[in-house]
């Protein structure tokens, strides 16, 4: 009876506080899933809620814990909204088997934003020899780069250098900024023969940008894009009032407005840049992969669009929570691979090597016919 006439106590003002501050929680979570389908153009204040879903998702969780052990009937409240959200949480955090095909009908392809071979803090090793160690113990038959750095002439050639020490013979190599003497851009580095290359021209911004390769496989030609949507291009300054705001509100309000319009006009490119991408494949009737540093989070709108009638490698045979950025915050998702539905994923793994900023990510896929 006593038990009865506690599950039936009202709630106090503490709990109807909780309870408000719940029903909020769940509107914001709510918001962030709906970021992966509103193009911030028409409305651009919705991305922040994708961008935020992760601490907007364990604040419900925590509301779900904290009813449970008050009052379980309303722990209902968050937990259905989580689980409406099941297959974009997936997308963040899942837990698959491992391999699951004959490693020999494998196609593995990669992709590592190495930030101009410019290391990460407290990191000694020398970053080009690291990477080539790297890439051997992988052993990826395609490898697509961003943010790739090589001299153009003379002994020091890094991109001779990888073709001849990592069996990967063919390359296509797009600098957006060069001299005479050295480039950095993009790289598609391949085991098998290119036959035919390019760039989506369209909505290009400098390295920010999406090139592609055709390779020839056995008698199957498939399209592999390397793509670097637009990237936030905070400053140092900018990183460290994100991290550490300061005690002045005048400088506080002058940061965040410059923070603000930077992540604003992001969010605006990279939906520009995905719809030329998805224009640009829907074009083709080729197999296609695309890989790459996407500078969004699996709740955007860029990488939703551009996954339409995909399959994301991670989400297929990925395992715990897939953070591929670590340097700021580290729990960011933003590079990927996704494929065409002619492929199976049979293997996914990010590799927790600290060289660059971003995390090397690879994937073992094949035909299902």
């Amino acid at each position: 009876m006593a038990k009865k006439n506690i599950s039936r106590k009202k709630l106090g003002f503490v709990s109807k506080t909780v309870f408000i501050a719940n029903m909020l929680a769940i509107i914001a979570l709510l918001l962030s899933y709906s970021a992966a389908y509103i193009n911030p153009k028409s409305f651009w204040p919705i991305a922040f809620f994708g961008l935020g879903y992760l601490p907007i998702l364990l604040v419900n969780v925590g509301f779900v814990i904290y009813w449970l052990l008050r009052k379980p009937k309303l722990a209902i409240f968050s937990l259905l909204p989580i689980l409406l959200g099941w297959n974009l949480m997936t997308k963040h955090v899942t837990f698959k088997s491992k391999e699951s095909a004959d490693s020999s009908s494998n196609l593995r392809v990669m992709s590592y934003n190495v930030h101009l071979f410019q290391p990460a803090k407290n990191v000694e090793e020398n970053f080009k020899s690291a990477t080539i160690d790297l890439i051997n113990d992988v052993q990826p038959d395609v490898i697509c780069f961003q943010e790739f750095y090589s001299k153009l002439k003379g002994s020091n050639k890094y991109t001779e250098e990888l073709k001849e020490k990592c069996n990967l013979s063919h390359v296509y190599f797009v600098p957006a900024a060069q001299n005479k003497h050295e480039g950095y851009g993009q790289a598609i580095f391949s085991k098998y023969p290119i036959i035919n290359s390019g760039m989506i021209s369209k909505n290009e911004f400098g390295v920010n940008r999406i090139i592609y390769a055709d390779i020839l496989k056995d008698k199957d030609t498939i399209r592999i894009y390397n793509v670097h949507l637009r990237t936030f291009a905070l400053q140092n300054e900018d990183k460290e009032f994100i991290q550490n705001p300061s005690n002045s509100r005048d400088d506080d309000r002058k940061i965040s407005r410059r923070v603000g319009q930077k992540l604003k006009g992001a969010f605006t490119h990279r939906s520009n840049q995905a719809e030329s991408l998805s224009d640009h494949i829907q074009e083709t009737s080729l197999a296609s992969i695309v890989m790459g540093d996407f500078n969004d989070t699996p709740m955007s709108y860029s990488v939703n669009l551009i996954g339409q009638n995909m399959l994301n490698a991670f989400q297929q045979k990925g395992s715990g929570w897939g953070v591929t950025h670590y340097e700021m915050l580290p729990i960011f998702q933003i590079d990927y691979i996704l494929c065409t539905k002619q492929f199976a994923v049979n293997n996914y793994q990010i590799v927790k090597k600290k060289l660059s900023d971003h995390y090397p990510i690879w994937a073992d896929l094949s035909f299902k016919n």
